[in-house]
């Protein structure tokens, strides 16, 4: 037996899952002594038959830390149904990977020790169920009031997972000292100017940013030591890189052609790098 299962029900078992997976069916009686051993979970159903409510089962795994509920798993109705003593107070990451197209809220239910959220969709929230929240990847809501929120916490990491303003993200996402930030995917946001409001940024992604062009602003950000940059095409101004002394992990991944081979001496010296379809 391991600590790392799959939920599931047992008339939805179609050999999905290899071997090395081990199946725990939510569905049958679970020994309490098995409940107790399990640390991290994947909740999973087919799409043709989707969960409604969280199994019980999962509010007695007192010592569960990491839940992740698949994609096409759940109803959409299944977040605002969520009810105090639904999830263990010992969970700290939990990860909603249903995309249903609209707007998840989360119910008055407090998760006194959760340090890691992940939603796929739009979700809104009140700061106080989550008073140790460290990192966050949410999508915004039309007035950016979920990001908001979030950076009342005491966030140290930031995944905007779909940036749908300009350069205005940054005043809002400098509310908090965050030391790393992923801007992951968006079509207005053009230069990097105002990411001086994050001195203290040590990792910074940039992905799928199709309008992004100016990078050079990345200057100043002294404490950088990890850069991503993956499918923004556009980019330039990337001689920058000479001045980012910190840097000890760069990744360019489909930025088409910026010019490396400008700054290739300065490549050469930074430790860990992944260049790819870049020149």
């Amino acid at each position: 037996m391991t600590d790392d299962v799959v939920l599931l029900r047992r008339r939805n078992d179609r050999g999905v899952f290899g071997p090395e997976r081990e199946l725990v069916f939510f569905d049958k009686p679970i020994l309490p002594e098995r409940l107790a051993r399990i640390r991290t979970a994947q909740l999973w159903a087919p799409h043709d038959d989707r969960i409604e409510r969280l199994p019980k089962a999962l509010g007695e795994m007192e010592n569960l830390t990491s839940l992740t509920v698949s994609g096409g798993s759940t109803e959409p109705s299944l977040v605002g149904e969520i009810r105090a003593g639904d999830l263990p107070e010992s969970l700290e990451e939990l990860r909603l990977l249903d995309e249903h197209g609209g707007v998840l809220t989360w119910p008055e239910v407090v998760l006194p020790r959760l340090t890691t959220l992940f939603v796929s969709d739009v979700f809104r929230f009140d700061g106080s169920a989550f008073p140790r929240l460290r990192s966050a990847s949410l999508k915004p809501d039309r007035t950016q009031t979920n990001l908001r929120e979030a950076l009342r916490l005491p966030l140290e990491e930031l995944n905007v997972l779909n940036v749908s303003l300009d350069e205005r993200i940054f005043e809002i996402v400098s509310a908090r000292p965050l030391r790393q930030l992923g801007l992951l995917s968006g079509t207005k946001l053009a230069s990097l100017d105002g990411i001086q409001a994050l001195p203290a940024l040590e990792s910074l992604r940039l992905k799928n940013l199709r309008a992004l062009a100016d990078i050079s602003a990345l200057r100043e950000l002294p404490e950088l030591t990890r850069l991503d940059i993956q499918y923004c095409r556009r980019i330039h101004g990337i001689d920058v890189l000479a001045e980012l002394t910190s840097l000890e992990r760069l990744t360019l991944v489909g930025c088409g052609d910026p010019g490396l081979a400008g700054v290739r001496e300065v490549i050469d010296r930074i430790p860990r790098t992944t260049i790819g379809a870049t020149s």
